[in-house]
Formats: structure tokens, sequence, C-alpha cells
């Protein structure tokens, strides 16, 4: 991931990455991030730079070599580094951010949430465009159907960044699944209407209506709504089926 050439200049993850040599593999590329704090690190904050109430600065010594870093590479970070810590709403960040009167907690927090964007984003190809279950059967075709995918969610976003453009509304604000119904009614007075434009026009207008309600820090209980049917699961080709009844 560090490697790719189209690494944004702030990067955030879970609980999973804010650890030493993830933190210095940022510093060395120039490039910054904000983390939650793993659950089993201590974070006292009476130590280390104070920086105000549940923030400050503190030095991370470097561990022992993991087993799968080779020498060279271990050999090759530092020491030390010093990172900051802060803790907001009962929740500890981890960040390389460490001018705190450019860059305050609440601001970085809140710029952290906005990665639940990412899993809105997955959820809207996953389930509303019902990319969760891929019906091909080759690889060659598997790749071709995610493409296809690919191709009609990014229609419907440049359609919703389109109708946003000289709004102060945010593309963030407007209901993928809204915009989709839509653009579905929409078709046939854009193929055969006589002036496009104003069609077109009509339905950007439309779009900007189907504002999404601000939820923030919304969580969805990770349970199966609908029951499953009683039956056992089809395992073989159903003409091996019919032939062993």
């Amino acid at each position: 991931m560090l490697s790719t050439p189209w690494l944004a200049a702030i990067v955030m993850g879970d609980r999973y990455f804010p650890c030493f040599f993830v933190m210095g593999d940022l510093q060395s590329i120039g490039a910054d991030g904000i983390f939650k704090a793993h659950s089993q690190r201590k974070y006292d904050f009476r130590k280390g730079r104070k920086l105000g109430s549940k923030n400050h600065l503190v030095i991370w010594k470097k561990p022992h070599k993991p087993d799968w870093m080779t020498q060279e590479t271990y050999d090759s970070y530092p020491d030390q580094m010093t990172v900051r810590e802060f803790k907001i709403k009962g929740e500890v960040y981890v960040t390389t951010f460490q001018d705190h009167k450019k860059y305050n907690k609440v601001a970085l927090a809140n710029h952290y949430k906005q990665r639940w964007h990412i899993e809105i984003n997955f959820n809207s190809l996953k389930t509303i465009m019902s990319m969760d279950h891929l019906r091909s059967k080759t690889p060659d075709m598997v790749h071709k159907e995610i493409a296809v995918h690919f191709l009609a969610y990014n229609l419907i976003r440049t359609l919703i960044a389109e109708a946003c453009r000289n709004t102060e509304r945010l593309p963030i604000q407007v209901s993928f699944k809204g915009v989709i119904q839509l653009f579905n009614s929409f078709v046939s007075l854009l193929s055969f209407s006589a002036d496009c434009n104003k069609a077109h026009a009509i339905l950007l207008h439309a779009i900007i209506k189907n504002k999404v309600r601000n939820r923030p820090g919304r969580i969805e209980p990770r349970a199966v709504k609908k029951r499953p049917k009683a039956f056992r699961r089809l395992n073989k080709s159903r003409e091996l089926e019919k032939r062993q009844k």
C-alpha cells in the first residue's frame, strides 16, 4: 500500500495499523496518518509533552525485530520517533500531525470519521447495485462483471457530482439509491425527449432533492433480518442432483 504512486497525503486506518513500523513508513515517504489507537497499548497522558487535556506528544521506542522483517529493513528504522496521541469522547487516536495549534484534536477526530464513507460506498456497490453475488463462472467474466459494476457506479457518482457542482450541497449528502431510482425513471425521457439538455437539467435538479439524512456515529447491528430457508444447500449440479433422486 505504501508503495502505490497515488497514495494520498493523509492515511487513515483502524486499530490494526498504528504501530512503530507503519508510523515510521509514513514519515519516511512524507505522508501523514490518523488512526484509532490499539486497544492493547497503554496510553498515559501524564507522560510526554502535554499539548492540552488528553493531548500529548510521546516518544515511541523501536520494538524488537519481527520474524517476518529482514535485518536490513529493521536497521533502516530510527531507534525512536515522536508521535501524537489524544483522547476525545472516550476514543484514543494516534497521529503524525504534531502541531496542535494547526491541527486541533476535534478537527482530526472529525476528519477520521470521514473514512466511514468508504464503508458506505462499498455497501452501495455490493448491496444497492447487487454486486455481493457475482453470476459469472470464469475469472475473465468475473473481471468484466466487476468492471461493468464500476462503470455504472462511476456514472451515478458523476451525475451526483454534476448536480452538486453549482450548489452548496456535497455529493455525500445525496442518496445514492435515490439517484439510481431517478435515473431509471428518466431513461426513456432522456432517450426520446426532443430537448435532451432540458431533460438532463430536470434530472440534475431532481437529484439535488434526494438528500440523505445526517447520521453521525450510526451503528448498524451485524444481524440478518430475513430468516433462512429450511432447505439444505445445493452443492452440486442440478442434473447430478436429479439423477441421484
